[in-house]
């Protein structure tokens, strides 16, 4: 599946998507990021049948609102 990018409060993500046997993984990494953030979205109810793809970043996007900011710097 192609990757997707969306941005949230000025920060820009870029999310990868896997399929795997249990579903599916997603890497969510901000640009400006070494670091992702793995989710795991199981196969099973949630998912609509006709969209994935939609599903899967409404989900991501959903989950950016939980991840922890970094306190900004001062340089």
């Amino acid at each position: 599946m192609e990757p997707h990018s969306f941005e949230r409060d000025g920060i820009v993500y870029e999310v990868r998507f896997e399929r795997t046997q249990e579903g599916w993984i997603a890497r969510i990494r901000p640009e400006d990021s070494a670091e992702a953030h793995i989710l795991a979205f199981p196969n099973g109810p949630g998912f609509d049948p006709e969209d994935v793809r939609g599903s899967l970043i409404a989900g991501c996007e959903a989950a950016v609102a939980q991840i922890p900011r970094r306190a900004p710097t001062r340089h």
